[in-house]
């Protein structure tokens, strides 16, 4: 990977910078830009949970609210700059913090909520329901209705919803962690597989018998 230096700012000088070294940084570092104007590596705070939550990330609001006392730049209140950003949130991805639930656990979750079991809901009960949740603004709860309202049953059907969701699903920054995890200790079963071969062949050239020995 190339070198990514990613401070341009008197403010963020001392803040240290990095390499990306793994597809685990690149698409976290891709996620940030996105919400960041061209040659500024930092965004609005308010735009935090806005990007956890576009690599797949679903934190709580106890857990966004601890993120950003981690990352805020104090020497740019109110901002979360890129070089704070990106190893904190590869370090979350990596110990499976704020994972989304299976599509599984989402439908069961919303039959908990289906008390009629209708198997779809109202776009006010919706919209009370993800008001109610812990990270969600109420510009992300707007996109959310939107993508989820059948208009040709004026409803919100959720488990053609979860579908939908799970299927816009690009990018799954946890199986890149898992997958590093593998191909560490793969890495690591070579290496020790090497050096037990090594160790066999030397007390192979270095047996003596006990008999010529003594």
């Amino acid at each position: 990977m190339t070198e990514e230096n990613i401070s341009n700012s008197s403010d963020t000088d001392n803040i240290k910078t990095f390499e990306i070294k793994n597809d685990l940084q690149k698409i976290i570092v891709d996620a940030f830009s996105l919400f960041t104007s061209d040659n500024i590596n930092s965004i609005p705070i308010t735009d935090l949970g806005k990007v956890i939550r576009y690599l797949g990330c679903v934190p709580t609001e106890e857990e966004l609210n601890e993120f950003t006392n981690i990352v805020e730049n104090r020497n740019a209140p109110n901002t979360v700059d890129k070089n704070l950003f990106v190893p904190h949130m590869e370090k979350q991805i990596r110990a499976f913090k704020y994972k989304p639930g299976t599509a599984d656990e989402l439908l069961q979750a919303f039959h908990t909520l289906d008390t009629e079991s209708k198997g779809s809901f109202s776009v006010d009960f919706m919209q009370q329901a993800l008001l109610k949740g812990d990270s969600l603004d109420p510009e992300d709860i707007t996109e959310a209705i939107k993508t989820a309202y059948d208009p040709d049953f004026q409803c919100i059907q959720y488990d053609i919803w979860i579908h939908k969701l799970l299927g816009k699903t690009k990018m799954d920054p946890y199986a890149l962690a898992t997958n590093d995890v593998v191909s560490t200790n793969r890495a690591k079963a070579e290496e020790d597989g090497e050096l037990n071969r090594l160790l066999l062949l030397s007390s192979e050239n270095n047996d003596i018998d006990p008999a010529v020995k003594n």
